[in-house]
């Protein structure tokens, strides 16, 4: 049925292109806030120049324009919320879709599912990490300054799942279902839209620093993960709910040198090993699908290479 439901509305081609140019006309409106911020701090502070200018460029460390941390993270998600205005102002004017259709096609969302992904995601990567604590402690320092920690946790627990939820949308919903309106499969939109999350995400300073190969790894499993979920479960509330902790995990318990969420979290590591991120969220990633398909009844799993009967 969630792929069924793409017949919804209307589907000409050049819809999906209006849809993606409202999209990316939302981001540049979004980014307004930002780029204010950025510019004011360049202006007013004479200590910062060229050099500085490109090393916050590669690194999206606010701290070097001066500029609070906590606030240069609304500023970036601010962008996201402009982004999913207009996003689902297309979705609902242009294709006349149902913008709850987006996540089920049953008669309301799944609440308890989008919780069960985020907390038992949260799980583990607290133990993997607590593991990798004890194999290398001397990369890991405690950073909390509890009064901005709890500014922080409003952030991740308001603003960051607009971010997480907004790709969810896009990728495994839209596009996901939009390709195989036209390719009659699963498995052709599932491998097309995890190569294109991997894409978007290239551009991320933690690409440059540790490498496009493991890293690109590590976000195309994620798609691949993100993408089977959704095919198994039919719908998206898992996937949004893994997601968001995924984000929230790396922006509030442990950010890392070279993320492109550089926060005041409790924790911080000076150096990861990008392959293990990679193997430790592949091994994370098929654990979660074997709990799910026992929790959920997801029956067999040759659901992801059906064809879709329109």
């Amino acid at each position: 049925m969630y792929f069924k439901q793409a017949k919804e509305g209307f589907n000409e081609w050049w819809m999906y292109l209006a849809t993606i140019f409202l999209l990316v006309f939302g981001y540049g409106v979004g980014q307004l806030p930002l780029v204010w911020a950025q510019t004011n701090a360049i202006e007013s502070n004479a200590d910062i120049g060229t050099a500085e200018v490109e090393r916050f460029t590669e690194t999206m460390d606010f701290g070097i324009l001066h500029i609070d941390n906590n606030l240069g993270l609304l500023l970036m998600f601010t962008i996201f919320i402009g982004a999913t205005i207009f996003f689902l102002l297309g979705v609902k004017f242009i294709h006349r879709k149902s913008l709850k259709g987006l996540i089920t096609h049953r008669s309301r969302i799944n609440w308890p599912k989008v919780f069960f992904g985020l907390i038992v995601w949260l799980f583990f990567m607290s133990f993997f990490e607590i593991i990798l604590y004890f194999i290398s402690p001397e990369t890991y320092y405690f950073n909390a300054d509890w009064g901005k920690v709890l500014i922080l946790l409003a952030i991740c627990l308001t603003v960051l799942p607009i971010q997480t939820t907004l790709e969810e949308l896009l990728f495994r919903s839209y596009l996901m279902k939009g390709i195989g309106l036209y390719a009659k499969s699963k498995w052709i939109p599932l491998i097309i839209t995890s190569l294109l999350f991997g894409l978007v995400h290239g551009s991320n300073p933690e690409v440059a620093k540790y490498g496009i190969v493991p890293m690109q790894l590590y976000y195309i499993s994620a798609g691949l993960l993100l993408g089977i979920m959704t095919i198994m479960d039919d719908g998206l509330e898992l996937a949004i709910g893994v997601h968001a902790a995924t984000n929230i995990y790396g922006a509030l318990f442990v950010c890392y040198d070279g993320s492109v969420l550089q926060t005041d979290s409790i924790w911080h590591v000076t150096d990861i090993n990008a392959w293990t991120m990679a193997g430790v969220f592949i091994l994370s990633g098929i654990i979660f699908l074997m709990i799910s398909k026992k929790m959920f009844d997801w029956g067999s799993w040759s659901k992801l290479t059906e064809k879709i009967e329109l």
